[in-house]
């Protein structure tokens, strides 16, 4: 069964937006009376999560199963938002795996004419 091969290498303004993060932290953490700072890649800790909650009541999440938000009805979330915590490792292809599930959910509602 083939498996996707997911890389990246940083563009350039990658690069230079974190050499900027870094300079713009130092001063903060100089002006607090920092006494060591360390650079660290901000790897794997760069994927937003946890802020659109899946659950599968209202009071516990955003959205359901599916990605679909319990409040408004055609509002979907695609991206690792709707995880319930971080992961220990890169999560693009469980997010690749829950958007195509989506897709398939989606395209049988609008077929049903429910969205």
């Amino acid at each position: 069964m083939p498996v996707a091969s997911v890389h990246f290498n940083d563009h350039p303004n990658d690069i230079a937006m974190r050499s900027h993060g870094y300079t713009q932290g130092g001063a903060t953490y100089d002006a607090v009376g920092a006494t060591r700072i360390f650079h660290t890649t901000p790897y794997p800790s760069t994927h937003d999560m946890g802020t659109n909650r899946m659950s599968d009541k209202p009071r516990d999440g955003v959205v359901n199963k599916f990605g679909q938000s319990h409040d408004v009805k055609n509002l979907f979330v695609s991206d690792g938002s709707q995880f319930t915590s971080g992961v220990a490792c890169n999560p693009t292809l469980t997010i690749v795996s829950l958007a195509i599930r989506q897709a398939e959910t989606m395209a049988g509602m609008m077929q049903r004419r429910e969205i």
